[in-house]
Order: C-alpha cells, then structure tokens, then sequence
C-alpha cells in the first residue's frame, strides 16, 4: 500500500505543478511564432475564461470533496465510502458541531484523507426532529459548504421510505437547495438470490430486481415532487484481510455500480473535489479526465480566437493555443515538451486522416477573405473550423500520449473526434 500512496502523492505533486508550468508557457511563447501584441490578447482571453480559471485554481489546491449522508442506521454509509475509495478507510470524528442530529467525520488511510461527510444518521428515525432542529442542521450544512447530498436507501428496505424521502427534501430545501442530490440505492447484493454475490454472475431476475427498487424510489422522488440528479443501485460489499484497519487488502470484491457513481461524483462536484477525488483513487485515469477537460476548454478558446476580424494573424495564434494544449497533454502523461518539439508533433497529429491539419489552414485562410464581402460570415465559419481542429488534436493527443495509439488507430479517433464535434454543432 505505501507504493500506491507515494504514488499518489508525487501525482498529486505533478499536477498541482502543472498549473505554474501553463502559466510558464504562455508568458514564454516565442516571439517568431507570434508577435508580442497577439501574446497579451491571447493572455486576456484565457483570463476571462472562467472555466479554465476554475481549472487552473482546482489543480493548485485539490481538496476532499464534502457530502451531507442521508439515511437510516445501517443503511452502509461506511461501506459506501469505502468501497468508493477502495481502502479500508478510518472514520475519524473531527470537530463538535453542536447537534445530536448529525456528525461530522473525515474518511482518512495514511494520513490522506479521502472524503469529508456530515452523516444526518437517525434523522428519518427520530420523532424530536422539529423546526429548531431542522434550523440548527440548516447552519451546520450551509458552514460545511458540502458538494453533494447522497440520499442513502437499503434495496431491501419496504417501510419507511416516503418519511426518508420527505425529510430529505426539507433538507435539500432548508440548506442544500442548488447541490447535486445523488439517490443512491444500497446493498443490492442482498436482493435474491442474496447469496450470489459476484456482480458478473448476477442472475436475470436479481438484475430485474435491482431494476424495480430504482424505479421505485423514482417514483416515490415524484410522488414528493423531489428532484434528483441520478438514480444509482450499488453494492458496497467487500470482504476484507484481518490486517490493521488501515492497512486491510481486497480479499473478495463484490461492488456493483461503484464506478457508475463515481464517474457521476467527478462530472458533478466542484473542479478542486473531482481532481481530489480523481487523485485518491483512479490515479490511472485521472490524467486524461483532466486532459478531457482542458480540450473543453482550448476547444471554446480556440473559437474565439479564430473570430478575430484580422485577415490571417489568427492562424498563428491558433497554432500557438494548440500547441500548448498539446503540451498540457504530453505535461499530463510525464512528458515535458518544447515549442518546437510540440509544433512538430502538431502538425504530425493534424495531419492524420483525409483532411489533414494544413488543409484546414488553407480552408481557414480562405474563408477569412469571405470578410471582404460578408463582414462576420468569414469569422463564424473560421471559429467552427478552428474549433472543431482544436477538438480533434486534443482527442489525438490524449490517444498518443496517454493511451499508446498507434498511427492507424489515431487515423480513426480523428475522425471520430470531427464527427463527434460537428454532431454536437448540429444539435
């Protein structure tokens, strides 16, 4: 286990690094591949851009995400937590937040703590739950400043539902309103046969099963007019080695729907949470997640560059955005590229496919002339342009540098990558 965690830490490292190295790179842009005026207008536009902002502020300080638990005693709340983080995790109590209603705990292994919870456990049981109460846990919440709520229910659970249910949507209403609110059913393992407890062995009827109790609590979501974001059966069940708490391995995995909800935690949480998440426990993916965000980013900034009304002066300036993007990418995978390097690269990666990298250029090149006659028309089809390029040399490169594509195989995630982008240009 030591390995893995000093393996997170240096990754953790890398990319709180690789904020400072972004910033580096754009104050470092060479002078013959653009003129100084177009450096400080391409500056502007990154800092008005509040996503790649938000990124940037995420990579430099990573933290716990936050959840508020909902649901009854034994519902596996633990569990849950640690079947996400896959460690066996050491609930630890941190402050005193002054209501028998909830507790607060960090979920920590080795001194890195995983997840932040305020556990509301016994709120649906309880009878003294009032209105002062309810303004108390209001307050504690709101301070916590959670990520998400995760409403916890047992698959076999029959009773008690519509009142786990109302009060839930107190909550979300008193203190949580605008939070992502995750309906996680658990324990689906239990379902019949319970004794199959090997999630690819799951038989027929036990799937159907797991079927029915989602859409049942969906209905009874509607029926109290409570929205939520996902709906997601789990099982949390793991056998674990008699070691010390913290230092228990993996004898048996049983969990069902984990990456499910996790894939739904990092696509939902605050940018500073998801990376943390991410870190914690999906150190081989967490590197093209990022990198899948910072084409997002370049791809939109890319567009906005290309509606420059000057004649060709953008072309240059697109080359440098993708060639940093490029090296954002090749940062990610433990590669450190220069401008040269990298513009190289680019044109090798544009160039794959019928309609290479270049031709695009030309194509660009001319549709700016079309501002001579149709002032605009010649911008908008330049933006789509160098958009839909700045996607599919992203996609590339994250193939190349992080996946170990091969020539013929990045020849069809190009063209996966332009049919993707003009489809969502359609829609």
């Amino acid at each position: 286990m030591g390995s893995q965690f000093d393996e997170m830490r240096q990754r953790l490292q890398h990319i709180g690094n690789l904020s400072n190295y972004i910033e580096e790179l754009f104050t470092k842009l060479p002078g013959n591949l653009i003129s100084e005026k177009q450096r400080k207008k391409m500056m502007e536009i990154m800092m008005d851009d509040d996503e790649l902002q938000n990124l940037l502020e995420g990579l430099k300080n990573p933290r716990p995400p936050r959840f508020v638990l909902v649901g009854r005693t034994g519902v596996g709340k633990s569990s849950l937590i640690n079947a996400l983080s896959g460690r066996y995790l050491a609930e630890v109590s941190e402050v005193e937040i002054g209501t028998k209603e909830a507790k607060r705990y960090a979920y920590e292994a080795d001194g890195h703590v995983y997840f932040e919870v305020i556990d509301t456990r016994g709120i649906g049981e309880s009878e003294t739950f009032d209105t002062k109460a309810e303004d108390t846990l209001k307050d504690v919440i709101q301070s916590f400043k959670p990520d998400a709520v995760l409403f916890l229910q047992k698959a076999t659970e029959r009773a008690h539902i519509d009142k786990d249910v109302a009060v839930t949507k107190k909550i979300m209403k008193k203190a949580a309103e605008g939070l992502p609110l995750v309906a996680v059913i658990t324990q689906v393992d239990d379902l019949n046969p319970s004794r199959v407890k090997e999630p690819g062995n799951y038989p027929s009827a036990k799937v159907q099963l797991i079927t029915d109790k989602t859409e049942q609590l969906k209905r009874i979501f509607e029926q109290h007019n409570l929205e939520a974001s996902a709906f997601l059966p789990v099982s949390s069940y793991i056998e674990w080695s008699d070691d010390e708490d913290t230092n228990r391995a993996i004898e048996f995995d049983g969990r069902y729907g984990i990456e499910e909800l996790i894939d739904f935690l990092e696509d939902s949480l605050d940018v500073r949470a998801a990376i943390h998440l991410g870190l914690s426990i999906r150190l081989n993916t967490i590197s093209e997640r990022i990198a899948h965000r910072f084409i997002k980013v370049f791809t939109a900034l890319a567009g906005t560059v290309a509606l420059s009304p000057l004649i060709a002066t953008d072309i240059a300036v697109l080359l440098a955005l993708q060639s940093i993007l490029l090296m954002i990418i090749a940062y990610l995978s433990g590669r450190e590229l220069d401008f040269k390097t990298a513009r190289e690269v680019l044109v090798s990666l544009g160039g794959i496919g019928a309609t290479g990298f270049t031709l695009r250029m030309i194509a660009q090149q001319g549709s700016k002339f079309a501002n001579l006659v149709i002032p605009g028309a010649g911008s908008a089809i330049s933006a789509s342009i160098a958009s839909g390029g700045t996607y599919a040399i992203g996609k590339a490169a994250v193939a190349y540098f992080l996946s170990g594509a091969d020539e013929k195989e990045l020849k069809a995630i190009v063209k996966k990558a332009r049919t993707e982008y003009e489809e969502d240009m359609i829609e």
